[in-house]
């Protein structure tokens, strides 16, 4: 019977742990010091599955869906750019860095909602998925205002 020390491979030794705390049994599983994990895996990221698009579209859904940001930050940038559209000076480019702030703040409250504790917000969110997040609202945008110009519709949804 082999001790408390096994190997899966010759060079991965591991350390099978058992504790028993009052009513629950815990087992834990630690690798060798300067291993790459179980099998190779580096990081729990990759166990989840979790890639650019899972978590774009999350962001992007949490931020349309909580009723606090809508109502504090995306009706503004809405009534800014809606006059920016008016005046005739909107810049889609400029507009993706507005909508900027608002993918950050959404992966702030997100973080703070669901992340773990002492979890940076900024690693949970890349910065390519927060622009992504940002591109998205703003190109939404500006096909929500064509498609209301080519019909007649003004932003309060009446018809002119």
């Amino acid at each position: 019977m082999p001790g408390p020390i096994s190997t899966v491979n010759s060079n991965f030794p591991l350390i099978l742990g058992f504790g028993l705390a009052v009513g629950a049994v815990t087992v834990g599983v630690w690798g060798a010091k300067g291993s790459r994990g179980l099998n190779g895996i580096r990081t729990i990221r990759k166990l989840r599955g979790f890639g650019g698009p899972t978590e774009i579209r999350e962001l992007q859904l949490f931020c349309e869906n909580d009723g606090d940001l809508y109502r504090q930050q995306m009706q503004p940038i809405q009534k800014n750019l809606e006059r920016k559209l008016a005046k005739g000076n909107y810049d889609h480019e400029k507009s993706k860095k507005l909508w900027m702030y608002l993918a950050d703040n959404c992966a702030k409250k997100y973080v703070k909602e669901f992340g773990s504790e002492g979890q940076p917000w900024h690693k949970m969110f890349s910065t390519s998925d927060r622009r992504a997040v940002a591109a998205a609202f703003a190109d939404d945008f500006k096909q929500e205002h064509e498609h209301r110009a080519r019909h007649g519709v003004t932003p309060g949804g009446r018809s002119r």
